[in-house]
């Protein structure tokens, strides 16, 4: 067995030089961020502002066409208030003060039903009823015969062939006169405007000027004294509260409304900007990880790019993700060697879950490095279940555990050459977990050699089970995570980071992984061509969405 305890990795703890700057993505959404939150969602909001556009345009060509119009007249009426005041043996007739209850109370005249009545009465209830505007649902309704269908039902269960009542009619009619006139004071004046809807021009002149009519003509039988004497009758009918028309109603020119030319270029505007805001409130309040200014801020490390997701690999040529990958992958290998010259570096690559790509990430490096010409040894050191990153291991052939522990030998567990100068250690069969053999790794893989690998690449359990990646922290110089876009959220991997302790200060850098292609900026994408290296194709696509 093994000593856990005798060849433990001596590792430099270099926290203290990385002061973390403030955390601006808790603090509030910075300028930066914002951009680059809004970016990330530029395909969504594109579509968003289609579908807003669309429903808009569809909302105005609906109204146009259900659309009733209507038309307001206006009249006006004067209010005043005369008394009689003797003068000596004569007696004078003056005005007085008008006070606001007696505009209210000629306010609430007109809408009661007295006056009301008069209209009717005028006018007639059949035709007052079809003056009177409808609603563009009751004019639906109406139009594909579904007011008969009612009627008849309601016939049908009252057991009477007669038509609703006129009484019950009239107080219908009632109520929607009442619905469709305006009463209101002009200003601090002694005018009162009266405004009321019909279908059409001359109709809602007409109506109006009835309305101030019977108003009239309500307030003077009120006022009216019943005397033997005419001329005591022709003298006192000028005393007390008065109204009279001093403008009447002149057919309107147009309808109520905004104009239909007008609602249908509008329509798709109004749509569209309420589909931004709404697209522009969800992307800035969305924690979801989509941006590499957003886990900058959040892991406080440098973020070395963004993977295009892959559906279909592209073996045997340098498509768009090699070209990505290998310059991702470069980046990564520069700041390892910036921050580590101790041979062999060991470098752990985790995510937040599993699913997000890592294996593929530690896979690609691996193949990536050794193209390169180091020793590169690959070690699948997540539980046994999971698959490794080049190809499927039987659950049978021994592996890392199994060196671990003692009960193989390196030799006969590591896989060599399964691709120019690199090697891979499986998982194995996981009987415990390792947090007391990790110190062993180092001794064991470089038994009986002189430094046989330059790099070892471990392919490490994903962040939510923190714990295992925190004991890795024995002999790991860097740890890389890699985050799919969209997938975890910001709250989620600050969890999972915080739990990682010292091993937090040795993060690397982070990967965004699976970014769709229409959020890829295509001056980027000629960036990263100019930056990649040798022209020669390589295997770093992305087999599956690991």
């Amino acid at each position: 067995m093994l000593d856990s305890s005798a060849r433990k990795r001596v590792y430099v703890d270099r926290t203290e030089d990385r002061s973390l700057p403030p955390e601006v993505w808790r603090d509030g959404l910075g300028f930066r961020i914002a951009l680059a939150k809004i970016r990330q969602h530029r395909p969504a909001l594109l579509r968003l502002l289609l579908v807003g556009v669309t429903i808009g345009g569809m909302a105005g060509l609906a109204y146009g066409a259900i659309r009733v119009p209507v038309f307001s007249a206006t009249s006006e009426l004067l209010i005043s208030n005369t008394t009689l005041q003797m003068s000596g043996p004569d007696a004078v007739v003056t005005q007085v003060l008008v006070e606001n209850s007696l505009i209210q109370s000629a306010i609430e005249m007109l809408r009661s039903s007295r006056v009301l009545d008069r209209v009717v009465d005028k006018i007639g209830l059949e035709k007052t009823e079809e003056i009177l505007p409808r609603s563009s649902l009751a004019q639906a309704i109406g139009r594909i015969g579904w007011q008969r269908v009612r009627d008849l039902l309601q016939r049908r269960i009252s057991g009477s062939e007669e038509a609703l009542s006129d009484e019950r009619r009239r107080q219908k009619v009632l109520a929607r006169m009442r619905s469709d006139m305006a009463v209101s004071r002009v200003g601090a004046s002694l005018i009162i405007s009266v405004r009321a809807r019909a279908r059409s021009p001359d109709e809602a002149a007409r109506l109006t000027n009835e309305l101030a009519a019977s108003f009239v003509q309500e307030q003077n039988d009120t006022s009216a004294v019943v005397s033997t004497s005419a001329s005591l009758r022709e003298r006192i009918k000028v005393l007390g509260p008065t109204a009279r028309i001093i403008s009447e109603a002149v057919p309107p020119t147009s309808s109520d409304g905004p104009p239909t030319a007008v609602i249908l270029p509008l329509a798709p505007a109004v749509g569209g900007m309420l589909a931004c805001i709404v697209g522009l409130g969800l992307a800035l309040f969305d924690r979801s990880l989509r941006s590499a200014e957003q886990l900058v801020a959040l892991t406080s490390v440098e973020c070395f790019g963004a993977l295009p997701r892959t559906k279909v690999p592209q073996m045997n040529r340098l498509g768009l993700a090699s070209t990505l990958r290998r310059s991702v992958l470069q980046r990564a290998r520069s700041a390892v060697l910036e921050t580590s010259n101790q041979v062999p570096h060991f470098v752990g690559v985790t995510s937040y879950c599993p699913g997000e790509g890592k294996t593929v990430v530690a896979g690609s490096w691996a193949r990536f490095l050794a193209g390169d010409g180091s020793r590169v040894l690959l070690v699948d050191a997540g539980q046994s279940d999971t698959r490794p990153a080049l190809r499927p291991v039987a659950p049978q052939v021994a592996g890392l555990h199994e060196v671990l522990r003692g009960e193989v030998a390196p030799g006969d567990a590591i896989q060599s050459e399964i691709s120019p100068n690199l090697d891979f250690l499986p998982s194995g069969e996981a009987l415990s977990n390792l947090d007391m053999l990790w110190g062993n790794l180092a001794y064991v893989i470089n038994a009986g050699r002189e430094c046989a690998y330059e790099w070892v690449i471990l392919d490490l359990p994903p962040l939510a089970t923190a714990a295992d990646v925190r004991s890795a922290g024995q002999i790991i110089d860097s740890l890389l995570i890699v985050v799919e876009w969209g997938h975890a959220s910001e709250a989620e991997l600050s969890g999972a980071l915080s739990s990682l302790g010292s091993v937090r200060g040795r993060i690397l850098g982070t990967v965004l992984n699976k970014v769709p292609r229409s959020v890829l900026r295509s001056e980027t994408l000629v960036r990263t061509r100019r930056r990649s290296g040798r022209p020669q194709s390589l295997d770093l696509t992305e087999p599956g969405d690991l």
